[in-house]
């Protein structure tokens, strides 16, 4: 089903409010709320919360750049979207299911409670804005072992990154990884970003029953 002026309009929309509530979350981050372990090496680079965030707002400025621009950053768009979305939903399944069970798996004891409108900016938000853009203004998205190959790409990206952080700062990003040996702790990773796979598939998935019923593939 082809763009219309008034989907067009609608997804311009959607993505400038994911735009400003991701900068708006950067900001917080960055310069309002305090975060002690975020002082060392990566800063708060070394969080897959604001990796993911980060990812988030390139994929809605390059969107808003594409409505603007007709046929521009068609690739740079597909890899940036194809990693954010499934991370997006990562986060917010991982963070929210944590937070429930112990908040201390995620967030240290000794830190300052994070306000719920900036916890919802980044641990929920950008997952809401980016999966409503997928899923209803993306007609031109296609299932591809791309797509796939560059959610494990990331992952394995992050769990360089994250030991490399971790070997310099004598903490991992988050409590609970501190309290795994090195064998879980790897498997933990795996496992993650299998399920970030699974997640766009599931997503890829619902898109197609709602473009048309059959699965595109690239």
């Amino acid at each position: 089903m082809p763009a219309t002026k008034s989907s067009q309009r609608t997804s311009i929309i959607l993505n400038t409010t994911g735009l400003v509530s991701n900068l708006i979350a950067l900001y917080c981050v960055h310069w309002v709320y305090e975060n002690p372990y975020a002082v060392g090496f990566g800063g708060h680079f070394q969080y897959l919360t604001i990796l993911g965030l980060t990812t988030a707002t390139i994929a809605f400025s390059l969107k808003l750049l594409r409505h603007m621009i007709p046929g521009t950053f068609e690739v740079a768009y597909e890899i940036v979207s194809n990693i954010a979305t499934p991370l997006e939903g990562l986060v917010s399944c991982m963070y929210w299911g944590m937070a429930v069970i112990d908040p201390t798996l995620v967030t240290p004891k000794d830190m300052p409670p994070i306000p719920p409108i900036v916890d919802c900016a980044l641990h929920l938000y950008p997952a809401m804005f980016l999966w409503c853009d997928f899923l209803i203004f993306n007609f031109e998205f296609k299932r591809s072992p791309r797509h796939i190959a560059i959610i494990y790409a990331f992952g394995a990206f992050y769990f360089a990154w994250s030991w490399a952080c971790q070997s310099r700062n004598g903490h991992w990003p988050y409590p609970f990884l501190d309290e795994l040996a090195d064998g879980p702790r790897a498997l933990f990773y795996v496992l993650s970003v299998t399920l970030c796979w699974f997640i766009y598939e599931i997503g890829a998935f619902v898109h197609s029953k709602l473009h048309g019923g059959r699965l595109k593939t690239a």
